[in-house]
């Protein structure tokens, strides 16, 4: 009977360690196809930013449309390939609020950029200056 009992409670103890090892797949922007040319415009600034159709290259083009500058903020930002051999930008917009909150209201001064690689980083508005947050 002894033995049983331990059989049992050993049993549903290794059903619960099976249960508690599930594992979950993350999902981000890995390898996300490139949606095109976008645009974004930082309304403090006015200043808009303009994703070229080879998705590296963006433009900064000021409020009376002049030229600003042109960056391409993988190759300035000496990053290394990761994932795929050619790296594109699918996002450029707005800094997310967490994010917002480490650069101590300096937000609006830069634009968050994300690679289809899932590398990811802040562009500098005024000068186009790419800073890399990390991947994932």
């Amino acid at each position: 009977m002894r033995t049983a009992q331990l059989l049992a409670i050993s049993f549903k103890f290794m059903v619960g360690l099976d249960t508690a090892q599930e594992t979950t797949t993350y999902v981000a922007h890995y390898l996300e196809r490139f949606p095109g040319p976008q645009v974004y415009k930082d309304q403090p600034s006015g200043t808009t930013l303009y994703l070229e159709t080879d998705g590296r290259h963006v433009a900064a083009i000021s409020g009376d449309g002049k030229l600003l500058w042109v960056r391409d903020p993988f190759k300035d930002g000496h990053l290394d390939s990761y994932r795929t051999t050619k790296p594109q930008i699918i996002y450029v917009g707005p800094v997310s609020k967490f994010r917002s909150k480490t650069l101590g209201g300096e937000s609006d001064k830069f634009a968050a950029i994300t690679f289809n690689n899932s590398q990811f980083g802040l562009l500098r508005i005024s000068n186009g200056d790419f800073q890399f947050l990390g991947q994932d």
